[in-house]
């Protein structure tokens, strides 16, 4: 698998097919290349439980006063930052009868660039009053370049398909006709932390919460045709 900079990596594979058109090869490369995401997308929030309405919501928001702070210092702007779910609801315990409680709750979904600092800024949501850490999902600012590279690679990898094919059948493959290009896939990587934390900073780690951004994968296909002489 490649690196960052889309280096050398031979995962990529290659497929192909004579048409049934005479004196052409459509030729199917896959050309993969992994690169370093520069972007997370943080999911998290806060809520509580109580027999009144108000006083769950007023909890919440002074939670939620905290961890704006904390994404502040933190260098989140406010346009980056934006509510996913906030409300109040009647709860009941499961399995449980007794008074009525509410519930109130205030989700946020953060864009954060600081990759390297994610663990630290969980950490400081979770201690200003965050006691749901609901998701990190990585990501890159711009795919094109990446999706390029891949799309570099599949096409190079026809070439010698094309001329191999085109050997075993006593001929050569010649110049390329056309280049049908197929969708890019991405695989993005992901930590899910979808249970409740009623302490979220119990859970991490002695020096902090380690949080590994690993790397986006990204796949782009072709069909190549080359002239069959």
């Amino acid at each position: 698998m490649s690196g960052a900079d889309g280096s050398a990596g031979d995962t990529d594979a290659v497929s192909a097919q004579e048409t049934v058109q005479e004196g052409t090869l459509v030729v199917r490369g896959e050309g993969t290349v992994s690169v370093t995401p520069d972007l997370a997308h943080i999911r998290l929030g806060a809520e509580a439980t109580d027999s009144s309405a108000d006083n769950a919501q007023s909890e919440v928001s002074e939670q939620m006063n905290g961890v704006r702070k904390q994404l502040e210092a933190f260098g989140v702007k406010e346009e980056n930052i934006q509510s996913a779910n906030v409300g109040v609801y009647p709860y009941h315990e499961p399995g449980q009868e007794g008074e009525e409680q509410f519930r109130a709750q205030h989700i946020l979904e953060i864009e954060y660039e600081e990759i390297n600092n994610v663990g630290e800024l969980l950490d400081a949501a979770a201690e200003a009053g965050a006691n749901r850490i609901e998701q990190t999902r990585f990501a890159l600012q711009d795919e094109s370049e990446a999706e390029q590279q891949a799309l570099q690679k599949a096409i190079e990898k026809t070439k010698g398909k094309a001329a191999a094919m085109a050997e075993s059948a006593g001929k050569e493959s010649g110049e390329v006709l056309q280049i049908a290009e197929g969708d890019a896939q991405i695989q993005f990587p992901m930590q899910e932390a979808a249970e409740e934390q009623s302490a979220a900073q119990d859970t991490a780690e002695p020096n902090g919460t380690s949080v590994e951004a690993g790397e986006i994968e990204v796949v782009q296909y072709v069909d190549v045709v080359y002239q069959l002489n």
